[in-house]
């Protein structure tokens, strides 16, 4: 099987209907002899920080000349990004030859979906290259997501707030109940600050479980950091914490302020071109667009800013649009080619419901409609492009080509 095959044969496994159990894939890594055994996990879940604190916590460890795997999704462009050790990602030959191994331990009853598939393929890339530790980012929840078969050292939950409410549930109390799915038994549990009602859920659980619970306080973060964003200081403080926690089991965590400064995480609050500035965002929930409105409106005039924008249609696009469309002079809806895209039209009618100056490109690819935004914009305009992981991975390609 080579590296095109590998692809192909993965994008057959995205699931017709949408499955959360633990069983199929404890079952096959059985057969593979239980990888995920072979090394110490540090597991994160929570609505938005997941991966920016993900890559605070491993740089803070690279640093040491410690050995880190990193698993981490969506992708942004392609799905060796998610599988990474020292922040470089798994080969197209080693991604092709885990692909046809896993696939043949397989039987005919045996079904696994692509990100099941994506989380035992770094399990056992892990193991053979013997790392020290491998950091793990929930896709969805936290209970029965398909990383929760790892035993951490040490949980860690980012900022909850309303994101797939339709499988996690309809109350911030539900939502939170399912994150802390990953608290384990006398495993430590490390926080950002909550809202009351999470907070009141995550004290619960970790009481039940008998976890010691400590939280994150971004005011501790004094030292600046290689992220944008003040809101990143909320996501150092959880890494810093968790960090702490492992040099009591004997991790060796020095040079924090320069393993903070040296971080960088694709697509949040990236600059991707300079003059004019060009900054891609992944913010693609309420509370994500709320901290890039924040962004904004602390570095620019309303004036100086132009967003482009793709919303997926299960999200609150109505919620991001509300916090972010007051910090932009004009507002300009793509169309984007995904399943779950809302056309521009329908998300050019929201927008106007928070702004008068809305452009929408129905039928036009979204990277033509940027070419002709970006050759537009005057040398102290921004350009922000926001509002899905898919939209920020596709300007990526195109910037960095």
């Amino acid at each position: 099987m080579n590296y095109s095959e590998a692809l192909h044969y993965l994008d057959r496994l995205r699931p017709k209907e949408f499955r959360m159990e633990l069983e199929p894939l404890r079952e096959i890594c059985s057969l593979c002899e239980n990888p995920q055994r072979s090394f110490s996990t540090v597991h994160i879940c929570g609505t938005n920080g997941k991966g920016s604190t993900a890559a605070f916590l491993t740089s803070l460890l690279m640093k040491n000349k410690y050995k880190v795997g990193l698993y981490t999704s969506p992708h942004l462009v392609s799905p060796e990004e998610r599988i990474q050790i020292n922040r470089e990602c798994i080969s197209s030959s080693d991604f092709a030859r885990l692909t046809q191994f896993i696939q043949s331990k397989l039987s005919d009853e045996m079904y696994l979906s692509y990100f099941e598939f994506m989380t035992l393929m770094s399990f056992i890339h892990f193991k053979e290259k013997k790392v020290n530790l491998a950091v793990y980012e929930t896709g969805l929840g936290g209970r029965l997501d398909a990383t929760n078969v790892i035993e951490p050292l040490v949980a860690i939950i980012t900022p909850i707030s309303f994101d797939h409410m339709h499988h996690l549930g309809k109350t911030l109390e539900e939502i939170a109940k399912e994150k802390c799915g990953i608290i384990k038994r006398a495993v430590p549990t490390v926080t950002a600050l909550q809202d009351e009602k999470v907070m009141r859920v995550i004290r619960r659980s970790c009481d039940d479980m008998g976890s010691p619970l400590f939280i994150a306080s971004p005011d501790k973060v004094k030292s600046p950091l290689g992220l944008l964003g003040e809101h990143q200081k909320q996501n150092a403080a959880c890494a810093l914490e968790a960090a702490e926690i492992l040099s009591d089991l004997a991790y060796t965590i020095d040079h924090k302020e320069e393993a903070l400064l040296n971080t960088t995480w694709s697509g949040r609050l990236e600059i991707v071109q300079k003059n004019p500035c060009v900054i891609i965002d992944g913010a693609h929930n309420e509370a994500g667009a709320k901290v890039l409105s924040q962004y904004l409106k602390t570095h620019f005039s309303p004036q100086r800013v132009v967003l482009a924008t793709s919303i997926f249609a299960d999200k609150d696009a109505k919620g991001m649009l509300r916090h972010i469309a007051p910090c932009v002079r004009e507002l300009h809806c793509l169309e984007l080619v995904a399943e779950r895209a809302s056309s521009p039209k329908d998300l050019a009618s929201l927008a106007r419901l928070f702004h008068t100056k809305v452009l929408s490109y129905e039928g036009k690819p979204a990277n033509e409609a940027l070419k002709g935004i970006a050759a537009n914009l005057k040398k102290d305009e921004v350009l922000v492009i926001a509002g899905s992981l898919s939209l920020v991975g596709e300007v990526r390609k195109m910037f960095k080509e």
